[in-house]
């Protein structure tokens, strides 16, 4: 059977949408057991969405899948992660092009906004682990930002974060961080700081695991480092 007809398969699950269509067709309905299945939902997302990125430039690079396996293992404790990387492994054998906007429309539905950019930070991670942003990865993420409607400057906000990664005292990144440009005024750089906490506050994220809360304070401890350093500079 194709993977297309099992779109739908899950009505009985929790996830009745592309995402259990897609996993359904790998693993047991017994692994949604009733018991945290929308966390759940929202972690096999990550598998395939990243599983998406790491394939738009044509080639499937060992140290971006690494970066994966790495990441859910540091997150979820080896258990856990065993249990998704033989699902990782075959979806990366499958086309999923096609559902890409459905399961983000599904994503939609169940977690809010800062949930959903933490996402799109996971994916910059992704593509960045290979030393390499390449360009085919920029303009599917950006397509995915815009799926689950993050606006450009969030977007930008977060890809900053990894372009200029080699500079970690550039001014630029920590503007670019907190969506300012370089002469904003000390009142607008405290305003755009007191919302980008509100924004990327860890206790905004809902419908994750606390493991995936606790991975959002990376974002939010930046956005702590750009305000104190652009602080510094205008001392």
């Amino acid at each position: 059977m194709s993977l297309g007809k099992w779109v739908g398969v899950g009505a009985g699950w929790f996830l009745a949408g592309p995402i259990g269509a897609i996993i359904g067709y790998y693993i047991s309905k017994s692994f949604f057991d009733g018991k945290n299945d929308q966390e759940k939902a929202y972690e096999l997302s990550l598998l395939i969405l990243s599983s998406l990125v790491i394939k738009s430039d044509g080639k499937i690079v060992n140290a971006e899948l690494e970066y994966v396996k790495k990441f859910f293992v540091n997150t979820f404790g080896i258990q856990k992660a065993n249990k998704y990387f033989d699902v990782f492994n075959k979806l990366n054998k499958q086309s999923l092009s096609s559902q890409l906007r459905p399961v983000c429309q599904q994503l939609n539905s169940y977690v809010n906004h800062a949930a959903r950019l933490q996402i799109i930070h996971f994916l910059f991670g992704v593509s960045a682990s290979d030393n390499e942003i390449h360009p085919s990865e920029v303009k599917l993420i950006k397509k995915i930002a815009s799926y689950l409607n993050i606006n450009q400057y969030d977007f930008e906000s977060i890809q900053s974060m990894f372009l200029f990664e080699g500079d970690a005292n550039s001014l630029e990144k920590w503007f670019a961080i907190l969506e300012l440009d370089k002469d904003a005024t000390n009142d607008e750089i405290k305003k755009a700081h007191r919302k980008m906490v509100r924004k990327y506050h860890p206790d905004k994220l809902q419908g994750v695991s606390q493991d995936i809360k606790k991975l959002a304070e990376e974002k939010f401890l930046l956005v702590q480092k750009a305000y104190e350093n652009i602080s510094k500079s205008r001392v």
